[in-house]
């Protein structure tokens, strides 16, 4: 997976939202995924999930929209988990701020199957904090609002995973001026690594 090139990968946008921002205390109520090939959206994997704890807090009712209403119907994340480690399958995830993204799913992992998620994981933020540190900052906002990104609807995991995923063609798009084009070398930026490890204080971008 990691020699292919970009265009021959698969990528899964992910985003989540959560009733708070620490695992060991707080839940999944949305997950969004979109399948990406050749540039392309080839399919999607979206839900709401209803938290064991049995109710949202109001601030992040008031942040996200998600109501108890909204969820008391929905899934559960274990019923849900095992749908998305399916559709995650042969893809490299792609997530902003990804550490917090992963955090979740990692934590559900452990729980359900014992270990964590497999799959490479690519952090858009990392990439535009490597790629372009001029700007001033590297949230999904600014950075939508700085490639001028459409953003209609923050902080829902679909929309957020849209947004995420036309971020991640502008990174795409910049790399190819530098004929970079592998996935091992957008990791190794992800992961805060020059592409020639053998000299680890050359800059690249």
């Amino acid at each position: 997976m990691y020699n292919l090139t970009i265009e021959e990968a698969s990528f899964l946008i992910v985003d989540l939202e959560t009733t708070g921002l620490n695992p060991e205390n707080s839940e999944i109520i949305e997950i969004a995924a979109l399948r990406v090939e050749g540039g392309i959206v080839v399919d999607k994997f979206h839900t709401l999930v209803k938290p064991s704890i049995g109710f949202i807090p109001p601030f992040i009712t008031k942040l996200t929209g998600i109501t108890n209403a909204l969820v008391v119907d929905k899934p559960t994340i274990e019923q849900v988990f095992p749908h998305f480690l399916k559709f995650s399958e042969n893809s490299i995830i792609v997530a902003h701020n990804a550490q917090f993204d992963m955090s979740f799913l990692n934590s559900v992992s452990y729980q359900i199957t014992g270990k964590s998620i497999q799959n490479p994981v690519l952090c858009t933020q990392n990439l535009a904090k490597r790629l372009f540190p001029d700007l001033p900052s590297k949230s999904l906002v600014n950075l939508a609002y700085h490639f001028n990104i459409p953003y209609n609807k923050k902080h829902r995991a679909l929309e957020d995973a849209l947004v995420t995923f036309e971020l991640f063609k502008k990174i795409v798009d910049y790399l190819y001026r530098f004929n970079i084009n592998k996935v091992m070398d957008l990791v190794r930026l992800s992961n805060g690594k020059d592409l020639n490890q053998t000299s680890k204080r050359r800059r690249y971008v």
